[in-house]
């Protein structure tokens, strides 16, 4: 039995529901790896990752300006405020690895990397560490020359990373694990009877894991319009956000509906024709499986800018720059069929359906190193 570590932090939703799909799969598929997930923030001081978690949420929904100067500004000392920040916590990192003992060691937030490399120098230990990014593009703390193995979501990252001297032969292009339920593909019409939804054009608005995205601009402006359709707002953990969008709903007569947390997104993209949402490197790399078309809102600077400029630049999404446009830029993807089949066909082909198979590809890989 093969033991690997998975290292997340819980710092957005993304990291911890990649790793959930890592240990998934291989509870289902590979019976020869035993995946154990742990929080390193959590594990070293709940209470540290407690202020780091909140004070992530309140600076990417409230002052993302604020965010994505100090993202940028970790990024031009190269990453040194995100990668060095464990370095008092040895002991700590050092009983981590004592009681899991794993082979490999998988980082999916950057706060592990450096610092979890490190604790193997310092004590000898044997373990490979595989870097998992997850999204579309990388800050420079996620750089680490030392890694045994790279995971990224496309080719142009691996350019990046060879820009930066990550040699080739450590990097693999195999996209971000996402929960096994997304691979199934329920067909339109089947979803919306499941889900009690009417047949007609759908859209789905998401916020991200706190409800972010100023979806109540989105519903007043949509409430407004002219358009004959359906929206499914899911603010996620935001209750305050669900609450208000349920009063607010009550002001029009349109087909609304509104959602807290809930475990039916992917159903929810079957459902839908487009997909309104933050671009968080998990909520799109689903989307693209699901082949659900997509419009950025309100990208939080920093990672989700560096996101929202792949896929435009890959011809895969479109763009909301003003909350009053979405009922215009809704009427031209309904009424441009072209457009809206060229997207689809990028997504096909830039998809990446078996990331988590293709992880532990990477994995026996090292095995033999």
């Amino acid at each position: 039995m093969k033991r690997a570590l998975v290292l997340t932090a819980s710092i957005g939703g993304g990291h911890n529901a990649t790793s959930l799909a890592i240990k998934e799969y291989s509870d289902s598929f590979r019976n020869d790896y035993q995946v154990e997930i742990v929080d390193i923030l959590e594990y070293i001081t709940p209470v540290l990752s407690k202020i780091v978690g909140k004070s992530y949420e309140i600076n990417a929904k409230t002052f993302p300006e604020v965010y994505g100067w100090l993202y940028e500004l970790n990024n031009s000392t190269e990453g040194k405020l995100t990668k060095n920040n464990l370095s008092m916590f040895y002991t700590q990192l050092k009983e981590l690895i004592e009681t899991f003992r794993p082979e490999y060691v998988i980082c999916v937030h950057p706060v592990s990397i450096s610092n979890i490399i490190k604790t193997r120098k310092k004590f000898g230990y044997q373990y490979k560490v595989v870097v998992l990014v997850t999204d579309y593009d990388y800050h420079s703390s996620w750089i680490n020359e030392d890694a045994d193995a790279f995971v990224v979501a496309s080719n142009y990252m691996k350019f990046r990373l060879m820009d930066d001297g990550i040699p080739i032969q450590k990097i693999n292009v195999t996209g971000i694990p996402t929960s096994l339920i997304n691979k199934k593909i329920t067909a339109k019409n089947e979803a919306r009877g499941i889900l009690k939804l009417k047949d007609k054009t759908t859209i789905l608005a998401m916020g991200g894991s706190f409800g972010a995205g100023k979806l109540k601009k989105l519903m007043n402006v949509i409430g407004e319009s002219d358009l004959d359709i359906q929206t499914v707002f899911i603010a996620g953990k935001n209750k305050r956000t669900k609450r208000v969008l349920e009063k607010h709903m009550k002001e029009f007569d349109k087909d609304f509906r509104v959602l807290g947390f809930t475990d039916q997104v992917s159903l929810y993209m079957d459902a839908s024709d487009f997909l309104i949402t933050k671009p968080g490197g998990l909520t799109i790399s689903e989307a693209l499986i699901k082949n659900i078309p997509i419009i950025i809102n309100n990208p939080i600077p920093g990672q989700e800018e560096e996101n929202a400029i792949y896929l435009l630049n890959k011809g895969i999404a479109v763009r909301l720059n003003k909350d009053n446009e979405i009922s215009a830029l809704l009427k031209d993807l309904i009424n441009d069929p072209v457009r809206v089949d060229n997207m689809k066909e990028m997504q096909k082909h830039y998809s990446k359906p078996n990331a988590s198979e293709d992880l532990f590809k990477v994995l026996d890989a090292l095995e033999t190193l």
